[in-house]
């Protein structure tokens, strides 16, 4: 009796064993494989990007016009900008706007010259940094320019440079420059220059600096 109980005995310690080893199997691998919630990767922050901007603009630009006359002009501008994301979750933008101009010049001709404009740009936004709250944007572009006055003032006398003139007014020009974003707002400077026609007075080449918000 006495070995068959031994046996008995020997058996059960090696069936409680078995059980306990496949128990702690099973732990161990989930303890190996599932992550906690602590250590899954953060997701990256998502940047908000505006669609809509307005911007305030000046500009020292010179004006060629006629073949013989360049003069100085100071110019203020009142713009509006629509950015449409063209590549989906890259930084690649088309903006299209309008913007009104106005222009004097006080020296020589004692001109004031009210311009609208309809620009449209490439723009490529570069985050320096993870968090996306500033980037750098240089753009490029073409716009079309409508004068709707100018005027010359020489004493009491005003001469429309549009019809009495040799003034045209519409003329095309290309565009290119960078922004510095800050969150919603930014400011740039820019070039722009019109595709000449000697025909067409008068051509412009403008420098500026604008500041704007986006929204």
């Amino acid at each position: 009796m006495r070995p068959t109980r031994k046996i008995m005995a020997l058996l059960a310690i090696l069936c409680l064993s078995l059980n306990a080893w496949a128990q702690f199997d099973d732990s161990y691998d989930v303890e190996e494989w599932t992550l906690d919630p602590e250590e899954e990767e953060a997701p990256k922050p998502q940047h908000k990007e505006y669609k809509n901007a307005l911007y305030l603009q000046y500009s020292p630009s010179r004006y060629k016009v006629n073949a013989d006359s360049r003069i100085k002009f100071n110019e203020f501008l009142l713009g509006y900008g629509r950015a449409i994301q063209v590549v989906e979750e890259k930084p690649y933008f088309v903006e299209v706007g309008a913007s009104i101009k106005f222009s004097w010049e006080t020296s020589k001709m004692k001109a004031r010259v009210l311009t609208f404009r309809v620009p449209i740009n490439v723009l490529y936004k570069f985050y320096p940094w993870r968090e996306k709250d500033f980037a750098i944007a240089p753009f490029a572009g073409a716009s079309v320019r409508a004068v709707a006055m100018a005027r010359e003032h020489t004493g009491a006398k005003s001469t429309n440079l549009l019809c009495d003139g040799d003034w045209s007014s519409f003329q095309v020009a290309w565009q290119a420059g960078i922004r510095f974003y800050l969150n919603r707002y930014f400011m740039g400077v820019s070039y722009s220059r019109d595709f000449r026609d000697s025909s067409k007075y008068p051509g412009v080449r403008e420098c500026g600096v604008h500041f704007g918000c986006c929204f």
